[in-house]
């Protein structure tokens, strides 16, 4: 297998050093594997979010490292990361983050459109991906014009059609019903198995952690505890619900003394 991230005893500090200074993540080290599904659980305040952002680029490291695709994050400037991150990043995110004034076809075009890229090149791929999401119907509708399931899966086809080393997924499923969230998890987890898209996904959502083939749980800026799916989607979840259970039960009684 081949890492397509590693983050190696990693650490994030906000504030200068002394009473104000708080540590977000505390020396935090994993791999993540070509063609995995990570999710990335843990209480409000635990680091997940934090952690997220390191990986794509948008908050440095206080210390430690961060290789995506073999390419180390510390070494790059701020031009040569937003190159790389408009290059070998894809985002999903879970307020869609479509522009209302453009179609659906725009709209997933924008990252090649910005690149330059030649129009016959660009429609060409975003029928390509369009039609892999299910959406080539839409593609003429506006954001306003369209379903939050579609939305969705329009945010999915623009984190895509670049071609992305690894796509980042902040809670995506936050705005949709249990429909359209269970819909786009089995679209994220049939382009994880069917595409070999490397997926990262931040969630609070047993459900949907239950799609991923890894979950990390945070808890304090440390990796508390990691878990493989089961050999059924029924029986992760059940182990999942199990993890956050003894979680609220050790918090409760660390609370309680």
């Amino acid at each position: 297998m081949t890492a397509i991230l590693t983050a190696k005893n990693i650490s994030k500090v906000y504030g200068k050093k002394g009473a104000n200074a708080y540590t977000a993540i505390r020396n935090l080290s994993f791999t993540m594997e070509k063609g995995e599904f990570i999710g990335i659980m843990g209480p409000s305040g635990s680091g997940k979010t934090t952690l997220l952002n390191t990986i794509a680029t948008l908050d440095p490291v206080t210390e430690g490292e961060i290789t995506i695709g073999g390419t180390s994050l510390s070494t790059m400037n701020e031009e040569e990361l937003s190159d790389f991150r408009s290059q070998q990043l894809g985002f999903i995110f879970q307020d869609f983050n479509l522009l209302e004034n453009m179609s659906v076809f725009e709209n997933i075009a924008l990252p090649l459109s910005l690149r330059n890229t030649a129009v016959p090149k660009i429609t060409a791929t975003v029928q390509q991906v369009s039609a892999l999401l299910g959406i080539n119907d839409i593609l003429e509708k506006f954001p306003t014009e369209i379903s939050g399931g579609q939305k969705q899966r329009t945010a999915i086809a623009r984190a895509l059609i670049h071609n992305p080393a690894l796509l980042l997924a902040d809670e995506p499923t936050g705005a949709l019903d249990s429909k359209n969230a269970a819909i786009l998890m089995e679209t994220l987890s049939d382009l994880n198995k069917k595409q070999k898209v490397s997926v990262l996904m931040v969630t609070h959502d047993p459900l949907s952690a239950s799609y991923c083939s890894r979950l990390l749980f945070i808890k304090d800026g440390k990796i508390d505890k990691e878990l493989y799916a089961a050999s059924n989607r029924e029986q992760f979840y059940k182990e999942i619900l199990e993890v956050l259970a003894g979680s609220d039960q050790r918090a409760a009684a660390g609370g309680a003394r």
